[in-house]
Parts: structure tokens; sequence; C-alpha cells
């Protein structure tokens, strides 16, 4: 089966539009590469009982769930309390994430940056040169736990997105930290026909090809003289063991539509 996983970034700042979100962009590429199919990415306000059940709620959909964001010093970050809440854990002192933190701050550590070190029972570290990466194991429920029907793996990543991509680098250097599922394979096709034209050639092909993921994404231009043309952009995605079904999907497209709709795709 293809693995699957699920996204939760954090923070007010996502939600007001006063920061663009660049960590589930950077991290749904990851797992695409990788052949991990994200299910969801949702963004959630700092507030201990939104960031909860949104954990609980994508638990119950994949095993592995990343979060982005909240794991500050300062009062809007509450996301490790939020996870121990919903994990039904405690917060407990990790003495290598304190050694961590005194050696970075040294003798002007404060206790609000010792806050940090404070993470929900069972959390280990990984990826831990620099700043390491929290990692929650779920092997059975805990006592907030809804019923989940799978063991599960929670990633807690930092919010600042040059650290966010660094520590997600860091964990894809890790042999056998992240899941494998096969590869990904993307195939792309632009066409001079409208969407309603080419619609009922593309239902075939994506009768025809259920392993494949197939997108039809219009465009509109301007030619030499300033009118305006439709581009359409096709992709053909497929994971694992049907990789090779994304060439022929869209071979296949190519072949009902003619190589008279097919074009050279415009400059971005």
């Amino acid at each position: 089966m293809v693995p699957t996983a699920a996204i939760l970034l954090i923070g007010n700042e996502l939600l007001s539009g006063k920061i663009r979100d660049q960590n589930g962009h950077f991290l749904a590429t990851v797992l695409r590469r990788r052949g991990i199919r994200l299910i969801e990415m949702v963004t959630v306000a700092d507030e201990l009982a939104d960031i909860g059940d949104a954990l609980l709620r994508l638990l119950q959909r994949t095993p592995l769930v990343f979060t982005s964001g909240g794991v500050g010093p300062t009062h809007d970050d509450v996301t490790l309390e939020a996870l121990a809440r919903a994990t039904g854990r405690t917060l407990v002192r990790n003495q290598a994430m304190e050694a961590i933190l005194r050696d970075h701050f040294g003798a002007t550590i404060t206790p609000e940056a010792l806050s940090m070190a404070d993470v929900p029972d069972g959390t280990v570290l990984r990826a831990e040169r620099g700043w390491p990466v929290l990692r929650l194991d779920l092997e059975s429920p805990g006592q907030g736990l809804r019923a989940i029907p799978h063991e599960a793996r929670i990633y807690i990543l930092p919010g600042i997105p040059e650290l966010c991509r660094a520590k997600i680098e860091a964990l894809e250097g890790i042999p056998g930290e992240l899941p494998d599922g096969g590869g990904w394979a993307l195939e792309v096709l632009h066409t001079s026909l409208d969407e309603s034209d080419l619609a009922a050639s593309l239902d075939r092909v994506v009768a025809g090809f259920r392993e494949v993921e197939i997108g039809s994404y219009p465009r509109w231009t301007a030619d030499e003289d300033g009118r305006l043309r439709c581009v359409v952009r096709i992709t053909f995605e497929a994971r694992g063991d049907a990789i090779a079904q994304a060439r022929a999907a869209r071979d296949a497209l190519a072949a009902a539509l003619g190589a008279d709709a097919l074009i050279t795709p415009p400059p971005a």
C-alpha cells in the first residue's frame, strides 16, 4: 500500500495572512518525491483545543502526521502542551533537549527558553545536529486519544521556514527514518484545446488508468497580438509500482487528442 501522511500547520499568523506558508508546500513536495501520499493539510490557530482536535482527526486518517509551528518560548507557542493533552501524556523535561538549550543560550538562558525542553512523555530527538526534531511515537492509545486503528508517529517541526526545511532534509538523511513509497513519477502534456473539448478523451484515460492521478489545469495567456488563448496543462502522477503507468496514461491521451492539439508549453 502507498504510505500516507498529513500536515498540521499551526499559527495565527498563517490564518491572518501575515505570513505565507512555506513549510507545508516544501514538505508536500518532499512527500510526493518519496512516493508518500499527502491526504490532508490543515492550518489551525495557536489554541490548545484547535491543535488537539485537528491532530486527533488527522490520526484517524493516517499514521504519520507532521506538525509545524508553535514550539518556541513565547505565550503563543502551545503546540507541545496541545499534543501532550491530545495524546494523554504529561509534559516532562527532556534532559538531552535541556543540554542542547543550555549549550545554545549559555549563562543567559531564561526559564522561558528552558520550557522548550518540556515535551510530551515519550518524545525522542531525531536529526540532532544543530536543532533536533521532536518525534512522538504512539504505540498504543493514551488516555486522551480517541480510538486510533494503528500505531502512529508525529514529527514536531519548527515554524521558521529555514529551520523547518533544514530539519526535513536532515530527517531524509537518516536511513529508514521516513517511509519510502517507492518513488514518484510526473508526466505532463500541454494542449490548446479547451477543457470542454478534451473532457471526453480525458475521462476515458482516467477510467483506464485508475492508479494514475490525473489533473487538468487551464491557463489563459496572451499571444503576440494581445489575444487571449487557452493552454491546458495536464499532469499524470503515479507512485511506487504504478510509476510506469504515468507515462502510459500520458501517451494514451496524446494519441487520443492528436498531434495537432499538443503544444510546447509557454514560458512560466
